[in-house]
């Protein structure tokens, strides 16, 4: 028997479980460890948390574990005292076609790892592979801890949460980088990254990521081509296609499809960089457009402007390029967000490859060169939608830049944002009910139109005291349509009173679930404290939409 099947990514469900949570000692960790495993997108959105590691504990040694073939890559990022690389593939292959060689692979690397005496470790995947070692080097830990023996996951509060989310995508606003940035005790703000592409040369370079990991997040290649000729044409800009090796057949037929005199200005980068070449390219271009890629979250690690064409799977809020002034078209079909497995596209392909046609976002990007601002009669298919990315006291939010007025999916997603705000600060060890206040009953809803329809059990809601309110991303409150009033005063007595959601209103069931998701494994946890907290400032916040909408 193989007794190394651990290097999958898993996603099964436990009972109860009894794990060691960091923290817990009184005495500063001094010598801590971050297991990174994954691409190069997840160890750029780890920048911030490293970055805040530092800051909290300046006299700690602070250790990097990730793929070595990223290795290059961490010069660009925040200062370490080592990063390790590892070769994870070659465990992988070993894993499947000779496991006593794993073992003893994996072996050695544990006692190597085992002399640095890592006091605190923070586990960061998913997968058994992290899990595994966390456990073997017997520190106390943060993120994904292990449990029973090794063999299973527990997740403290914090990701708990985040990960009850999966039940209903649409409604997650957590960002990746702030899931990561959170595992760590606030130590100030960190200094601001200046705009890269400041002094260049007047001709605009534009570079393009072609591919990404999966088709349903690509943006397809006619459409890249259309928009290279357009940023050539009209712009003069000049136009560098990056990706790998294997892609570079992608900008090859891009470049054979441009008119001739057009084509010199185009370059194709692919497969002629490496990591560190990358980084010096990227910070020589004013723009970078592209899908959820690696490219475009160290692009926007390093302070360059990016525009983000997000389809399929992909969803801003999840993984949108992180920092202040980033544009994302977004495109929102009805069975957005989807999955990388099955999925019920038509048969004649993923319709959210069309929602974003070139011509406007060739337009888009014009606007930004040429003006510094997103044009405002810009036309998109219906379901597409335009965002900024913004920051507040918790993380990255991205704002919409239509006019429309809010859906009960905006308001649901940023009162989980609330309430995982509260979750952050309130779940960490001997924190849990401070900076509270209770808030009085606040009865039925009023100026609704549906007044009285779905009565609201306000006892015991709890609201964060004005000191330890996050700041909000919404706009000022104005009128609603009915049915978002009808779904929000529906999901407060479903939740609140356990009335049932009638079948035709699927949207208002789906809200609910990350939330009685996360109930559960508070029971499981016996930490059932923790979610009426959340439960409390959710609620608040759906009410604060029903009591001051116009």
């Amino acid at each position: 028997m193989n007794p190394l099947p651990a290097f999958k990514e898993t996603r099964e469900d436990i009972g109860p479980i009894q794990a060691r949570s960091g923290l817990v000692s009184a005495a500063l960790p001094r010598n801590i460890l971050v297991l990174q495993l994954a691409r190069l997108g997840d160890l750029v959105q780890t920048w911030p948390l490293l970055s805040r590691l530092r800051r909290a504990y300046p006299g700690a040694r602070l250790t990097l574990l990730t793929d070595h073939r990223l290795l290059p890559l961490q010069a660009a990022g925040p200062e370490m005292d080592e990063v390790i690389g590892f070769d994870f593939l070659q465990l992988g292959s070993l894993a499947a076609a000779n496991w006593p060689g794993a073992y003893q692979l994996l072996a050695g690397f544990h006692r190597d790892l085992q002399t640095r005496q890592f006091d605190l470790i923070f586990n960061l995947n998913f997968s058994r592979l992290s899990l595994l070692l966390t456990h073997l080097l017997g520190a106390q830990a943060k993120g994904y801890l292990p449990a029973l023996g090794g063999r299973e996951f527990s997740r403290e509060p914090w990701l708990a949460w985040i990960y009850s989310l999966v039940h209903a995508r649409r409604f997650n606003r957590f960002h990746l980088t702030d899931v990561f940035r959170h595992l760590a005790p606030e130590s100030g703000m960190a200094p601001a990254m200046g705009r890269a592409g400041a002094g260049l040369k007047e001709e605009p370079v534009i570079a393009l990521q072609l591919a990404t990991r999966h088709e349903r997040r690509t943006w397809p290649l006619e459409h890249f081509t259309r928009l290279a000729e357009y940023l050539a044409r009209q712009l003069s800009a000049r136009v560098l296609l990056l990706g790998t090796k294997a892609e570079r057949s992608l900008g090859e037929k891009l470049r054979a499809a441009l008119p001739p005199t057009l084509r010199e200005r185009v370059v194709n980068l692919q497969g002629q960089t490496g990591l560190e070449e990358l980084v010096g390219q990227l910070k020589q271009t004013h723009l970078v457009v592209s899908g959820d890629t690696g490219t475009l979250h160290l692009a926007a690690a390093l302070g360059v402007p990016t525009v983000s064409l997000f389809l399929g799977p992909a969803l801003c809020f999840e993984t949108g390029p992180y920092g202040p002034g980033h544009y994302v078209l977004q495109a929102e079909p009805p069975c957005h967000p989807c999955t990388e497995a099955a999925s019920p596209c038509p048969q004649e392909g993923p319709i959210c490859l069309e929602m974003l046609p070139p011509e406007p976002v060739g337009r888009f990007i014009s606007g930004l060169l040429e003006q510094g601002a997103a044009p405002r009669d810009l036309s998109l298919p219906a379901g597409s939608r335009i965002y900024r990315s913004e920051l507040d006291g918790f993380g990255v939010f991205y704002q919409y830049l239509g006019a429309d007025p809010p859906r009960f999916l905006d308001i649901v997603g940023e009162a989980y944002r609330q309430a995982g705000t509260w979750l952050a600060e309130a779940g960490k060890e001997g924190n849990v009910g401070a900076n509270l206040v209770f808030a009085q009953r606040p009865g039925r809803t009023q100026g609704s139109p549906l007044q009285g329809k779905y009565p609201i059990d306000g006892e015991g809601v709890v609201n964060p005291s004005p000191q330890s309110s996050p700041p909000t991303s919404s706009r000022p409150k104005e009128h609603l349509p009915d049915e978002v009033l009808e779904r929000l005063e529906l999901a407060l007595a479903a939740l609140n009173r356990g009335w049932q959601v009638p079948r035709k209103m699927p949207e208002v069931a789906a809200a609910l679930r990350p939330l009685l998701a996360f109930h559960a494994e508070m029971q499981r946890q016996r930490k059932e404290s923790l979610f009426a907290g959340v439960k409390s400032v959710f609620n608040a916040h759906l009410v604060s939409w029903l009591k001051t909408t116009r």
